[in-house]
């Protein structure tokens, strides 16, 4: 069983996704992300990233394509959605989906 320092540490991990995908898209709109810059800018495993990542597909909030060729990670590129834009650029919204700690 999860204990709260491991969802703490996964609803950061989300956030840092979630910002990291914010600013790639103000930078580059239509711009593809690679997911080893997560990696690299959150400090976590490819394992962490992978499922981590890919509940926030499942929320709506990120893209992933579908290649199969990026080992270790679940997908080459991601990009966010409108709806993670939304949930970025409303703090409220995203202290309550992904609280930080205090």
């Amino acid at each position: 069983m999860n204990n709260q320092a491991d969802i703490q540490n996964h609803f950061d991990l989300r956030r840092c996704i979630l910002q990291i995908l914010y600013a790639f898209f103000q930078e580059f709109p239509y711009g593809l992300a690679e997911l080893h810059q997560f990696q690299e800018q959150c400090q976590c495993s490819s394992e962490e990233l992978n499922w981590n990542i890919v509940y926030l597909e499942k929320c709506g909030f990120v893209e992933l394509d579908k290649s199969m060729g990026c080992p270790p990670y679940v997908s080459c590129t991601a990009s966010i959605t409108a709806e993670g834009i939304d949930l970025v650029e409303h703090p409220a919204q995203l202290d309550k989906k992904f609280p930080q700690p205090g």
